[in-house]
């Protein structure tokens, strides 16, 4: 990847994250990232073309990290595998807050730009430790690995982005409320409702 490339990635991943595509400025994004105008062009076509560059940029810095995540996990059983990947993602999304404010101001403004992944993109190795949960009774028989995978995801984007951190805050002294030990009570809610009421074995 050219210096170039790489620094309107940059550049345009916090102009984005503050503005959204709309809102974005093309000078704004060249002027940080201290390159001519035209290599927005050169490399990426249109600001759209950086926009989805971004996002893509994005998504597979975390797939590499998720993918080494998922390995943590083998040869655990279901319901700590669980945990593991999903406190690792709750990491991702917390170190990748321009990737979680794009997707927010897309969803705000009723408009998808980066395409969502479709049901068979989703992390084979998650649905590989889900299933191996519900053939041995650990999690839900009855609900789907693609909505346990949207409602785990939905939540995880707030609470690791932003809600977590205003609830450390906001709780004062009524009780622990550092990140690791809130992160760690979220994971568990999230586990456990998977493997209830019909999963009940961990």
């Amino acid at each position: 990847m050219t210096d170039s490339r790489l620094l309107l990635l940059d550049a345009a991943a916090e102009e984005f994250a503050r503005y959204g595509l709309k809102g974005a400025r093309v000078q704004a994004i060249v002027q940080r990232a201290g390159v001519n105008e035209r290599m927005i062009y050169h490399h990426f076509g249109s600001k759209d073309g950086l926009y989805l560059a971004v996002v893509d940029h994005l998504r597979r810095e975390a797939g590499v990290a998720m993918t080494g995540i998922i390995s943590r996990a083998d040869g655990l059983s279901p319901y700590p595998a669980m945990r593991v990947v999903l406190g690792g993602m709750f990491d991702q999304f917390r170190s990748r807050p321009h990737l979680i404010a794009m997707l927010a101001h897309e969803g705000l403004a009723g408009q998808a730009v980066a395409p969502f992944p479709t049901a068979d993109q989703l992390p084979a190795g998650m649905r590989a430790i889900y299933r191996d949960g519900q053939q041995e009774g650990t999690f839900r028989s009855d609900l789907p690995f693609e909505i346990a995978y949207m409602t785990t995801i939905g939540a995880l984007v707030g609470l690791s982005t932003y809600f977590a951190q205003r609830f450390t805050e906001s709780l004062g002294g009524g009780g622990r409320t550092d990140l690791e030990y809130l992160r760690e009570q979220i994971v568990s809610q999230l586990v456990d409702g998977l493997s209830g009421p019909t999963g009940t074995t961990h």
